[in-house]
């Protein structure tokens, strides 16, 4: 049987939109229309893509498996929802964010339904022994990925529980479910379990590398481009991994400033200001780099367990610019 041809990526995205519009309806509730705002216009598709191509990559037809897909979506689009309650973020992906729009209640209750939607279109795929696998290996990284959440409000402002912590906190809450969304995307595509498994670990290393990447935006990028609030982690008290990494190779000095900065002490734009200027003298940002370059070396080889990796090879390229710098200096 030959291998499925992989879709052109713009048709791909049209029919995990399609399918996640089907999933929500069309607006005429309340429930309806705060998460349909939140799911549009939809942000990179990352997990439901990497799963419809997972389950090409052990030659399944991707189309089979995008209810599942956009299923995962859905649990994901829920967690930032009530991520940005917690933090009191006003801004997502560059507009309003859900409760900023609707109100915290209105937010909470979105949330909820739109994870129902997620485990309703999930076990919809089928009731075989492969779903139900699938089913299990979602339901277990949602489950992670709350208690990372939590585990995060526990280590606000605390700038001494160092790098492994943060590393944990990534694995929690960004790569548990891109992880969860490869396997079971080999699951559902009838992959062997050494495939399931190769693609299981592509996804935790591509999740990692793509999480550092997302901390590094504050201090590499321009928010009106990333539509990522550069204040945002300063703000909230949040002590990503270039923070602590920063904080790691400081002087005295330099870490009595983080620790004034992530107390609350400073006003937020001074404080972003002396934090990038500490993170830059530190060279945190290209240790930082590093670090998510090595775990896409081992994501691309966790590929070569896959006979067909298509654009799983492609994404792992991508997933972190090299050459990023501080614009803050």
């Amino acid at each position: 049987m030959p291998l499925p041809a992989s879709q052109p990526h713009d048709l791909l995205v049209s029919r995990i939109e399609a399918e996640l519009v089907r999933l929500t309806g069309t607006g005429e509730n309340l429930m309806e229309l705060v998460c349909r705002d939140a799911l549009f216009p939809s942000g990179k598709l990352l997990r439901p893509i990497l799963c419809a191509e997972s389950a090409r990559a052990v030659g399944a037809d991707a189309d089979a498996v995008l209810p599942f897909a956009a299923g995962i979506e859905c649990l994901h689009v829920a967690s930032l929802i009530h991520d940005d309650i917690v933090d009191q973020d006003p801004v997502r992906r560059g507009r309003a964010s859900t409760a900023e729009q609707y109100g915290i209640s209105e937010a909470l209750l979105a949330g909820d339904g739109l994870s129902m939607a997620g485990l309703a279109a999930i076990l919809s795929t089928g009731c075989s022994d492969r779903v139900l696998e699938a089913a299990r290996v979602v339901v277990d990284a949602a489950r992670h990925m709350c208690r990372a959440m939590l585990r995060e409000t526990e280590i606000r402002e605390d700038l001494t529980r160092g790098v492994p912590t943060a590393l944990e906190v990534i694995r929690g809450k960004t790569a548990a479910m891109i992880s969860a969304g490869c396997q079971a995307g080999a699951l559902l595509g009838s992959g062997t379990p050494q495939q399931a498994a190769a693609l299981r670990q592509y996804g935790e290393h591509l999740g990692m590398a793509f999480q550092i990447r997302d901390d590094l935006l504050p201090y590499t990028a321009d928010e009106r481009q990333t539509g990522k609030p550069a204040l945002s982690d300063v703000a909230n008290r949040h002590p990503t991994l270039p923070v602590l990494l920063a904080y790691e190779a400081a002087d005295d000095a330099d870490r009595s400033r983080l620790a004034e900065c992530f107390r609350g002490d400073v006003a937020p734009v001074t404080a972003h200001r002396d934090v990038c200027d500490i993170i830059a003298r530190t060279g945190a940002v290209a240790k930082a780099s590093r670090r998510a370059q090595e775990y896409l070396g081992n994501a691309r080889a966790a590929l070569d367990a896959i006979p067909h990796p298509g654009r799983l090879t492609e994404l792992a390229a991508s997933a972190v610019p090299r050459g990023a710098t501080c614009p803050c200096t």
